[in-house]
């Protein structure tokens, strides 16, 4: 073997071994990550393969392709429809197809997302306040938040909402969000600033509407 050869087979083997490595080191922040995730057993065996898809084909499409084309996509999803039509299936099948793809998801609602958040206030804590927002808003590939306007918040809660949907609509990353209301009335619910986080969510996102029967009463 001449020094050439000799020389770009040691260097394909230093790329291999490098690559591997940074794989390595991704997927241990994927599984630190996914571990304070906040997606819930039952929703981590949510797919698209086993999503009634019923009257919402349009939806699952939708949703199918924005986790086929992630992260080449121009718009989040702002999943819209009433109780039981499987916003919340859909996007967890989207995360389950990232974090297969070894993408990083944080999944939560407002609760799981505030938990998060006051677990910061401790003094013991590992990261501040504005670290847990950032880890949300710039970290992960991509945050999801199920069931926005579905609590009565505080103000110290839509504060923090509002401080992630403004850095997420800074930053221009993707988001998912699922909820039952439509856009005046999502505003109503999220108080003084929720006009403000509607606009920005509405600039973010694509609005996908789904529809039908509430599918756990029919079960």
């Amino acid at each position: 073997m001449d020094f050439k050869t000799f020389l770009r087979e040691s260097m394909k083997r230093n790329e291999e071994e490098a690559k591997e490595l940074m794989l390595q080191e991704r997927q241990k922040k994927i599984n630190e990550i996914n571990k304070n995730s906040g997606l819930p057993k039952r929703f981590k065996r949510k797919t698209f393969e086993n999503y009634e898809r019923g009257d919402n084909f349009i939806a699952y499409k939708k949703a199918e392709e924005f986790a086929e084309n992630f992260p080449d996509i121009n718009k989040g999803l702002l999943l819209v429809g009433p109780v039981g039509t499987g916003k919340t299936h859909l996007a967890a099948a989207i995360s389950n197809k990232l974090i297969s793809r070894l993408y990083s998801v944080y999944f939560g609602n407002t609760t799981d997302i505030m938990s998060f958040i006051k677990s910061t206030y401790s003094k013991d804590a590992e990261m501040t306040e504005g670290e847990a927002i950032e880890l949300m808003t710039e970290k992960v590939d991509l945050l999801v938040i199920d069931d926005l306007g579905k609590e009565n918040e505080t103000e110290n809660t839509l504060s923090v909402l509002y401080q992630i949907i403004n850095k997420l609509y800074e930053n221009e990353k993707l988001v998912v969000i699922t909820t039952n209301f439509n856009s005046s009335d999502l505003a109503r619910k999220l108080g003084e600033r929720g006009p403000a986080m509607v606009s920005r969510i509405t600039g973010m996102c694509e609005p996908v509407v789904l529809s039908g029967e509430d599918w756990r009463l029919k079960e």
